[in-house]
C-alpha cells in the first residue's frame, strides 16, 4: 500500500493527459466520424475529463477513510473499462469488447455511491 498513492496520482495525470490527446484527435477525426462515432468519443472523453479533478484532489488529500481506497480502486477500474471501450469501438483498437462499458459506467457510479457513503463513515486513526 506504499505506493498506491503514487500511483493513483500518477495514473490521474496520465488520464489529463489521455484527455487532451483524444481531443485533439478527436478534432482531428472530425471529418472521417460519423455523428454517433464521435458522440462516444465525446462521451469518453468527457467522462474522463470529469474523473481527473476529483481522482487528483483525492489523491493530493486521501484522508484516513478505508473505504475512499475502494472508491478511487473502482473509479480507475470504471475508467479503464468505459473510456477504453468507447475508445477501442471508433478508433478500431484492439480488445475491443462492447459489453465492457455499460459495467465501467455502473462500476463509476458505484464508486460516487460510495464516495456519498464515505461522508458518514467514522475517521480512522
Amino acid at each position: 500500500m506504499k505506493y498506491f498513492w503514487p500511483v493513483t496520482n500518477c495514473l490521474s495525470a496520465m488520464y489529463g493527459a489521455a484527455v487532451v490527446g483524444l481531443a485533439a484527435a478527436s478534432m482531428h477525426l472530425w471529418a472521417g466520424l460519423n455523428p454517433t462515432d464521435f458522440g462516444r468519443l465525446l462521451s469518453a472523453i468527457s467522462i474522463l475529463a470529469f474523473h481527473v479533478p476529483a481522482l487528483l484532489i483525492i489523491g493530493r488529500h486521501p484522508g484516513r477513510f478505508r473505504l475512499i481506497k475502494v472508491v478511487v480502486l473502482l473509479w480507475h477500474l470504471g475508467l479503464w473499462l468505459f473510456v477504453w471501450t468507447l475508445c477501442a469501438g471508433v478508433l478500431q483498437l484492439p480488445l475491443y469488447y462492447s459489453a465492457l462499458a455499460p459495467t465501467g459506467g455502473q462500476i463509476l457510479i458505484i464508486g460516487w455511491l460510495l464516495l456519498a457513503l464515505s461522508a458518514w463513515q467514522k475517521d480512522v486513526k
